[in-house]
């Protein structure tokens, strides 16, 4: 729970940090390069962006002579952003970045250590420190989320400066081999998916519903990754589940569930990319066992079940033309022994699944401009992915509604426009509604949330306008 004080503190924190990161970046288009550092991996980093804009790389204000002799990087960027809903409800829907209403953030402000492989055996690492209200979405339990067993609850984050600002660690790694064959161990981000944390990473400003509920974050392992040959590379490994760093499992109400007391999981990539480079496609899986919170009729804790939980994603991306680009992204996931409470007739009993659709389209207007659409079908199976305000739901607090179970579509229309080589600007205006399986019978998702006769927490709408802008500065 939070004091009166903290949206104060969160205004006043926002205008002192941002005013000096930006005043930083200016820094970056009135001098030079002090060095030459290798990018950031592509290939995740700006996996979501439209591949016909054409920029050149941001100057480096941050990476030293000395340090880019050895390869190596130091870079960042800032992303600030505002966005409002129709309704004027405090919190912008199940919409996650910008999710509160009229209210500017600091959404990321993120620094990155970075030493990549070359075509030389050798070594690298990377290191990643994420600030800004943005932070939740990037933490492991037992590292910068705290473990199950103190909390009742999953990933409420634990290095948090207020309700709305704190810090997380998403990546921090070694790898050691060449390029086209590496041994990878530590924290690193999940290759599930097409839409990424980084800012930097994606064309829009909001996420999609895939990104926001349906994927992990990050995993903790070791990853191996083998460039067959030129365009295919695949990667396999084992970790210890979704978001998840150090937390075991806890006691469950199914302890003769086959590998009840372990979350050993699998997690592997297949990236394909044509010979032109103008089609791209990645498949993804993970299966292991998860474990899910339950609470009784009255919101009692409850003993936790363990299941079987496997997803897979995949994405296509390519280049119709010189202007247009198009992308497709699918998800399917199932989680077994859920007790979600909201099973579909002729489902398993337990079974929890949720999968979706959603579908990119970029047209390049100018060298630095683009418009984008992005269309998608969210499917909440069994009503236990989505929850509203979800900033609540992670951090603990009150009030929360949750068993959605339905359809959430949405359409997202925005520019993307580089102002020279350091500076975006992101304008966007979504639309987002909610078919639920029974009218009438639960809670929905947007609007102004209040808590009926009886108890059930709800909103009041079934759908919600957006806009919102933001702008990222790199450094």
């Amino acid at each position: 729970m939070t004091g009166g004080c903290e949206p104060i503190c969160d205004d006043m924190l926002a205008r002192h940090l941002a005013p000096l990161v930006l005043a930083m970046t200016l820094l970056c288009d009135a001098v030079a390069a002090r060095g030459q550092p290798p990018p950031l991996e592509d290939l995740f980093d700006l996996r979501a962006s439209d591949p016909a804009l054409v920029r050149q790389p941001p100057r480096q204000l941050l990476t030293p002579d000395w340090l880019a002799e050895r390869d190596a990087a130091l870079s960042g960027w800032l992303k600030a952003g505002i966005g409002a809903n129709a309704w004027g409800s405090d919190f912008n829907g199940p919409v996650v970045m910008n999710d509160r209403n009229g209210q500017g953030m600091l959404n990321q402000l993120a620094l990155v250590g970075h030493k990549p492989l070359t075509d030389e055996t050798g070594w690298g690492t990377r290191v990643d420190l994420l600030y800004g209200t943005d932070w939740w979405t990037a933490v492991a339990r037992g590292l910068d989320a705290f473990p199950f067993n103190e909390v009742n609850a999953l990933g409420v984050p634990r290095w948090s400066s207020s309700r709305y600002y704190g810090l997380a660690l998403p990546q921090f790694y070694a790898e050691a081999g060449r390029e086209d064959l590496s041994i990878l161990v530590g924290h690193f981000y999940t290759p599930l998916g097409y839409e990424v944390v980084p800012a930097i990473g994606n064309f829009f400003s909001s996420r999609n519903y895939t990104f926001e509920y349906g994927t992990p974050t990050t995993h903790t392992g070791i990853l191996g990754t083998w460039v067959a040959s030129e365009g295919v590379s695949l990667t396999a490994g084992i970790m210890n589940g979704w978001d998840n760093f150090s937390d075991g499992m806890p006691v469950v109400a199914n302890p003769d569930y086959p590998g009840a007391s372990s979350n050993l999981a699998f997690v592997g990539e297949t990236l394909l990319e044509s010979e032109d480079g103008k089609q791209e496609m990645g498949f993804a899986i993970t299966t292991g066992n998860e474990y899910m919170p339950r609470v009784d009729d009255v919101g009692r804790p409850l003993l936790p079940t363990v299941g079987n939980l496997t997803m897979y994603t995949l994405y296509v991306v390519t280049r119709v033309s010189e202007r247009l680009t198009l992308a497709v992204e699918h998800s399917n996931a199932w989680q077994f022994h859920a007790d979600t409470g909201f099973a579909n007739q002729g489902q398993l009993p337990g079974l929890a699944q949720w999968y979706g659709i959603t579908q990119y389209s970029y047209l390049e207007l100018h060298e630095r401009l683009a418009a984008g659409m992005r269309v998608e079908w969210f499917r909440d199976n069994n009503g236990s992915r989505v929850f509203y305000p979800i900033r609540n739901a992670v951090t603990n607090s009150d009030p929360v509604s949750g068993g959605f179970a339905g359809n959430f579509w949405a359409i997202t229309w925005g520019l993307h426009w580089l102002v020279g080589r350091n500076w975006t600007v992101r304008p966007e205006l979504r639309f987002d509604w909610f078919t639920p399986d029974a009218y009438g019978s639960g809670a929905v998702p947007f609007g102004d949330i209040t808590t009926l006769p009886g108890g059930l927490v709800t909103g009041d709408a079934y759908g919600q306008f957006y806009g919102g802008c933001d702008v990222v500065a790199q450094f």
